[in-house]
């Protein structure tokens, strides 16, 4: 009897995963909003590192409003880890660089949410692995000054 309940739990969290991707679907509509970010994207330019993902995650969360939220999805001292799991996610999932302790933190984050309760309905429908680590919602503003204090 043990062995059954146990192939159900992965069973349910592919179906859970399932509904995610129409809800993935309108979120890019969202991206719109990022029309300021190429002006920002501008003074970066001088870096070489402008055309990596931090640049660019960075740049976008400079555009975006303090008001709104993203959710926190994971911190990873790992830059190819952060990558990978952008890249595995698609185009509401975007990270930036800080740094913690004197060293370098790649935090991942997914969507652009116009409110607290915007951001913790869109956590329900992630993927059950994305759940697993516990992400939560978070201000634009507070990544913006964590972006400005490390640099």
């Amino acid at each position: 009897p043990a062995p059954t309940p146990a192939p159900a739990r992965p069973a349910a969290a592919v179906a859970a995963a399932k509904p995610v991707a129409p809800v993935v679907k309108p979120a890019p509509v969202q991206v719109a909003t990022a029309k300021p970010a190429p002006k920002v994207a501008e003074k970066v330019t001088e870096k070489p590192a402008a055309s990596s993902a931090p640049a660019s995650g960075g740049n976008w969360y400079a555009g975006q409003a303090p008001g709104h939220y993203v959710v926190q999805i994971v911190g990873t001292s790992s830059e190819a880890a952060a990558q990978a799991i952008v890249k595995e996610n698609g185009g509401e999932y975007r990270y930036f660089k800080k740094n913690l302790q004197g060293k370098p933190l790649y935090v991942v984050t997914y969507g652009n949410f116009s409110d607290r309760a915007a951001a913790l309905a869109a956590i329900k429908v992630l993927p059950a692995k994305v759940q697993a680590g516990k992400p939560w919602p978070r201000t634009v503003a507070s990544v913006q000054q964590e972006l400005a204090a490390t640099h």
